[in-house]
């Protein structure tokens, strides 16, 4: 996965990682003068990246990451989800209050299972950020 990113900081050593402000994007490309409807802008993202290009300060690049993003963003979404369909349709054999809770219980394993990789990968390098190019 590419996105565009701003050199925001040079590494002290040869070699370091460099620092970037990733602008997050919204499926509307917050063009908030035609529609109105969005709640505000989303704060910047800041990461470490690799760099092989040499870059400087205030240099837009493209930053390349692993596809373990993906794999995060279907757990974190999809796995409550999934957890709730089950926790709903495999007690087919109780009663229908019964199986809306267990599927509201499936639902917040789920969440808890998100919140757990979140605390995880905040406390790890679990995403690896490239620069590909200067643009």
């Amino acid at each position: 996965m590419t996105q565009t990113a701003t050199v925001t900081a040079l590494p002290a050593a040869p070699g370091g990682l460099v620092e970037l402000t990733v602008v997050r994007q919204t499926a509307c490309g917050h063009s908030c003068d035609g529609c109105g409807r969005c709640a505000g802008r989303t704060p910047d993202l800041v990461i470490q990246a690799e760099s092989g290009v040499p870059v400087a300060l205030g240099d837009r690049v493209e930053v390349y990451s692993d596809n373990k993003v993906l794999g995060f963003a279907a757990l974190v979404y999809g796995l409550p989800v999934v957890l709730f369909l089950l926790g709903y349709l495999l007690p087919g054999f109780l009663p229908e209050p019964w199986r809306y809770a267990c599927g509201g219980a499936g639902f917040l394993l789920g969440l808890a299972a998100a919140v757990l990789c979140d605390r995880w990968t905040k406390g790890r390098a679990a995403v690896t950020y490239r620069i590909v190019r200067k643009l």
